[in-house]
């Protein structure tokens, strides 16, 4: 079959548009049947749309092979209370992972404000819920400096930020797909989502990347995960 050259203009008849146009609506209507039929499959999600047929509201489901597979293990340091901190122990409970860090001017501190509401709105059920934002700058994220973090978002005891070493964060980071801060860079892009966990540890949603979100849809999402447990 002869491809056009560029600068030709392809030439065609009435009678070959018709059936082209025919072809294509044709194809558009099977196209919306698989999309109406399949409403309940996979989403990539992360951008706040809302997948799996209404499940979440503020929270896009998660691809076929990741959507239920358990969370990948968090073990760090709580920057509050300095305590070691394993996501195991949160079993029974839904949680939120986020990827922080304390010299972020824009981003770090919008998500902590947004999840803060959240937990606000879910009045005590929040009680019931964790939030475990992770440190992507192990360099400038101290215990100081995380609680210095914490007090100026007014975050409460259900927000813990892990702290560690490269070589203790890092196999958190690929675990959740996340970039670690550039250093040097304190404006540099970094892997800003909110996954959700139910309460058995599995993954079930993500909220992202870097686009704000509505709190009370994430508390409707939250209270789904906590319906289910």
């Amino acid at each position: 079959m002869s491809v056009p050259r560029l600068g030709m203009r392809p030439r065609f008849s009435s009678r070959g548009l018709a059936r082209g146009a025919l072809a294509l609506l044709l194809l558009c209507a099977v196209a919306l049947l698989v999309a109406g039929c399949g409403s309940g499959g996979e989403d990539q999600g992360g951008t706040g749309a809302g997948g799996g047929g209404g499940r979440f509201v503020a929270a896009g489901t998660l691809p076929e092979g990741l959507a239920g597979r358990a969370a990948p293990p968090i073990r760090l340091t709580d920057g509050r209370s300095g305590r070691a901190f394993d996501a195991a122990d949160l079993r029974g409970r839904p949680y939120l992972v986020t990827f922080l860090f304390v010299n972020c001017p824009d981003v770090c501190p919008l998500i902590g404000q947004e999840l803060r509401q959240t937990l606000e709105l879910l009045g005590p059920q929040a009680d019931d819920v964790a939030v475990v934002a992770v440190s992507v700058d192990p360099r400038h994220d101290t215990a100081e400096a995380v609680r210095t973090w914490l007090r100026r978002q007014r975050q409460p005891e259900q927000f813990h930020y892990l702290i560690g070493s490269e070589e203790e964060l890092a196999p958190v980071w690929r675990g959740f797909y996340a970039a670690p801060q550039t250093p040097g860079d304190p404006e540099s892009a970094h892997t800003a989502v909110v996954w959700l966990v139910d309460a058995q540890g599995r993954l079930q949603g993500k909220v992202g990347a870097g686009t704000a979100f509505d709190p009370g849809d994430l508390a409707q999402d939250v209270r789904t995960l906590l319906s289910e447990r």
